[in-house]
């Protein structure tokens, strides 16, 4: 496989790991590679002179505005060095540029921007770098060389060629990949792809954007669910402690009163006897007994039938459990007064037996 039958692109990305020297001495391989060096060339001149320019702007928007302050401040010499370089930058500049322009020739020196690379690093990464004498001396010489060559060798026979209109020679045609119009076809080819590229990103983008909103919506929504869920939960948890706890009580207390009412039959009716009472040992009126409904029974007091609670939801059950409780506390409300009633009744003042002769003395009497 040929080394030139690569893309263009290929080629310069391997010949950019080689110095600019390296490159403007392959120029003499073939005409396919005096085609990509000369690029590069250029390329890389231009590319130095931006590199100097932002470099040189940033350090006198440091530096004080004072000239006579600016010779004591730390980058002083750094000022000094990046002004050397712009006057020699101008100076190969205004020799190489007009040909350059037309298409004849390339930045030949490539060892100059090589040596302005280096100097240029050292101002970028030294903070006391040594006087500019010393870093520009051989940039000078190599700079000053280079013109000379180029004035008394090689700009006579270009401005004779720019007098006579000489046409500037073609790359052959075998050379596609290196002609200017496949590698305009080429970059158009590119540009539109990165520009479709460009609209279907966003596109992507504003879709990405509404899904992250939805998501975001509909993640709200289920936590405010499951906290609600949470809450309901809780309170329903709490509802049935309650009613097992009422539930527990009203048991103990039929049991209660199932007992107290046992006991008032086997001794209410020996106790009583006409108007008198006789009180047997260690015993105690009893309250009459009673039966009060409990919440297993399905059937009130009245006997209608209670609905079943299977097929109820359980605030119906709830209510059906209070109702129930409201029942029971009232029906033991009026117990409990017809116990006093009868107990007001029965509790009537002893008479001894002295004071019954006596009074039937008096009677007699």
């Amino acid at each position: 496989m040929d080394f030139l039958s690569l893309p263009v692109v290929v080629v310069e990305t391997i010949l950019s790991y080689l110095s600019y020297d390296e490159v403007s001495k392959y120029r003499m391989v073939s005409k396919g590679f005096n085609e990509i060096c000369m690029r590069m060339l250029n390329r890389g001149f231009l590319m130095i002179e931006r590199r100097h320019a932002l470099a040189l702007k940033g350090v006198k928007a440091q530096l004080p505005r004072r000239e006579s302050e600016r010779r004591y401040h730390p980058l002083a010499r750094h000022c000094d060095i990046l002004t050397s370089i712009e006057t020699r930058i101008s100076m190969l500049n205004m020799t190489y540029s007009k040909f350059m322009d037309c298409g004849i020739c390339c930045f030949i020196p490539g060892k100059v921007i090589d040596e302005i690379r280096r100097v240029l690093s050292l101002v970028e990464t030294s903070k006391t770098p040594p006087r500019a004498h010393e870093v520009l001396q051989e940039l000078r010489d190599i700079s000053s060389m280079a013109i000379e060559h180029f004035d008394d060798k090689v700009s006579p026979d270009f401005r004779k060629k720019l007098h006579e209109g000489v046409p500037i020679p073609e790359p052959r045609p075998s050379q596609v990949s290196l002609l200017p119009l496949a590698l305009r076809q080429e970059m158009l080819d590119l540009r539109r792809r990165t520009i479709l590229n460009a609209k279907l990103s966003l596109q992507v983008a504003s879709q990405y954007k509404r899904f992250y909103k939805r998501i975001v919506e509909y993640k709200q929504i289920v936590w405010r669910q499951r906290k609600i869920i949470r809450y309901l939960k809780k309170r329903q948890r709490d509802q049935d402690a309650c009613m097992a706890d009422l539930k527990k009580r009203i048991e103990e207390c039929d049991i209660k009163y199932s007992k107290l009412t046992h006991t008032d039959q086997t001794v209410g009716g020996s106790v009583i006897a006409g108007n008198r009472i006789f009180m047997l040992p260690n015993m105690k009126p009893r309250k009459p007994q009673i039966r009060l409904p409990s919440l297993s029974e399905d059937v009130d007091m009245d006997s209608n039938p209670v609905p079943s609670t299977s097929n109820q939801t359980p605030r119906q059950k709830t209510q059906c459990t209070m109702a129930k409780i409201r029942g029971i506390t009232a029906e033991i409300r009026q117990l409990s007064n017809l116990s006093k009633t009868i107990e007001g009744k029965l509790k009537r003042p002893r008479i001894s037996n002295s004071e019954e002769l006596e009074n039937k003395k008096q009677k007699l009497h």
